[in-house]
C-alpha cells in the first residue's frame, strides 16, 4: 500500500510538471525557472548538522525468492523505484529522528525526478534546504543507481549514473557557522570535499563524518592526507576499509609499535587496516564504524596513544528484503545519537537497531519506521 501511495505521488508530480511544460510552450526551463522549482524549507534556527552528498533515484531489481538467479539471462523478480543516494539517505534518517539537517546536493535540470526527490525529502522527512543548497544543473539528468539483488537480497552488481553530482555546491563558511557536525559522502568531487572541509575548519565545526559510498571512491578520496587529518568518524564496510587503508599508507609493517592496542586474532584482517587508517585520521581522537554484514559491526576507536576495538554481534533477521540503505541508516542514527549526547557504543547499538528496519523494508532505502525508534541511553 505504501508503494502504491508513493507511486501516486510521483505520478502526480510528473503530471503537474508536464502540464506546466505545455503551458510554457514546451521550451526547456531556464536556470532561474529550474532553481525556483526546488522545494525549500529554510531552517527556523541554525542547524546543528549539515549533510553534503548525493540525491539519487534508486532502481532495485530483486530476483524471485523462488528461483535462484541465473547469470547471463533474464530472471523473474520484482523492481522497485525509490529515493536514494548516500547523502540523501543519511539526511532522511536524521530528519526522521528530528534533527532537521541542512542538505546540499545537485539534481538534473532536464527531468522532473530530482525535483520530486527533494520535495519528498523536505515535506515528508523534515530535512532543510535553501536556495543555495540544492543546485539544478542544466543539460544534466538526476543521478540514478541501479542495483541488482539475488534471491537472498545480496548485491550482485550495480550501475551508477552520477555525473550531475559533480555540481554539488560547496557550503560556505556562513552556511557552516554554528554547525556542530558535517556529514560528507564520497559522491562529492574531491576538490569540493576539500573546500567544504576547509570552510568547516575555519568556523570551528566540531566533528566531520564520512560515508565512503564505494570502494573506488573511498580509495580515491583517502589518498588526500589533508582530508584524512580532519576526519572524526568514517563508516566503511570491510572492503571499503581495506581500500581506504591501502590508499593512505605504503604498508602496515610496524604500525603497532609504540601503540597501546589489543590485537588478538578476532577480526585481525579488519583490525590491521583499521589501525593504519586511524593513525592518519584526526590526531586527538577518531572512530571507524566498520560494517561486516552478518558478522556485525566493529567499532575502532583511537584516543591518545591507544586504539581499542569493540565488536557488536548482528541480530538475526529471518527475512531480509533489501540491504540497500542499511549502512546509511546505521550512519544517520549513529550521528543522531551523538547529537543527543550519547557515547559512541550507545550510538552504534542505536544505529544497528535502525539498520534492521531498513533491512526489512523492501520498498525504500530508508524505512519510514525509523521515525518511531526510541533511543535508550
Amino acid at each position: 500500500m505504501s508503494l502504491v501511495k508513493q507511486n501516486a505521488k510521483v505520478g502526480a508530480e510528473i503530471a503537474s510538471a508536464i502540464a506546466e511544460l505545455k503551458r510554457s510552450g514546451g521550451s526547456k526551463p531556464t536556470i532561474h525557472q529550474s532553481q525556483s522549482r526546488i522545494a525549500k524549507r529554510t531552517p527556523p534556527f541554525k542547524p546543528r548538522v549539515v549533510c553534503v552528498g548525493g540525491a539519487v533515484v534508486d532502481v532495485v531489481a530483486k530476483s524471485s525468492s523462488e528461483t535462484p538467479m541465473i547469470i547471463g539471462t533474464s530472471n523473474p523478480g520484482v523492481v522497485h523505484r525509490s529515493d536514494g543516494g548516500v547523502g540523501r539517505n543519511v539526511a532522511e534518517v536524521l530528519g526522521r529522528l528530528g534533527k532537521q539537517p541542512l542538505f546540499f546536493t545537485a539534481i538534473g535540470g532536464n527531468d522532473d525526478e530530482g525535483f520530486g526527490v527533494i520535495k519528498r525529502l523536505v515535506t515528508e522527512c523534515g530535512v532543510m534546504t535553501t536556495t543555495n543548497s540544492v543546485h539544478a544543473a542544466q543539460e544534466m539528468n538526476t543521478a540514478q543507481y541501479f542495483a541488482l539483488l539475488d534471491h537472498k537480497s545480496d548485491l550482485v552488481g550495480g550501475i551508477a549514473d552520477m555525473n550531475v553530482l559533480s555540481e554539488i555546491p560547496v557550503p560556505s563558511p556562513e552556511d557552516l557557522t554554528g554547525v556542530d557536525f558535517l556529514v560528507l559522502d564520497a559522491n562529492v568531487p574531491l576538490n569540493r570535499i576539500i573546500d567544504t572541509v576547509r570552510n568547516a575548519r575555519s568556523v570551528g565545526v566540531k566533528e566531520i563524518f564520512f560515508e565512503p559510498t564505494s570502494v573506488p571512491k573511498a580509495r580515491a578520496i583517502c589518498q588526500n592526507e589533508e582530508f584524512l587529518r580532519c576526519l572524526s568518524v568514517a563508516f566503511p564496510n570491510d572492503d571499503e576499509l581495506i581500500a581506504m587503508a591501502n590508499a593512505s599508507c605504503n604498508g602496515v609493517d610496524g604500525i603497532t609499535e609504540g601503540l597501546d592496542v589489543d590485537l588478538n586474532e578476532d577480526f585481525r584482517s579488519v583490525k590491521i587496516p583499521a589501525i593504519s587508517l586511524l593513525l592518519k585520521m584526526r590526531e586527538k581522537s577518531a572512530h571507524l564504524v566498520i560494517t561486516m554484514g552478518s558478522r556485525g559491526v566493529l567499532l575502532a576507536t583511537k584516543s591518545g596513544s591507544g586504539i581499542r576495538f569493540k565488536h557488536f554481534a548482528a541480530t538475526h533477521i529471518s527475512v531480509v528484503n533489501s540491504c540497500n540503505g542499511a549502512g546509511d541508516t546505521l550512519a544517520g542514527a549513529f550521528i543522531s545519537s551523538l547529537l543527543d549526547g550519547c557515547d559512541v557504543e550507545t550510538a552504534v547499538r542505536f544505529g544497528m537497531d535502525a539498520a534492521i528496519l531498513s533491512l526489512k523494508c523492501a520498498e525504500r532505502a530508508i524505512s519510514p519506521d525509523v521515525s518511531s525508534l526510541i533511543l535508550k541511553n
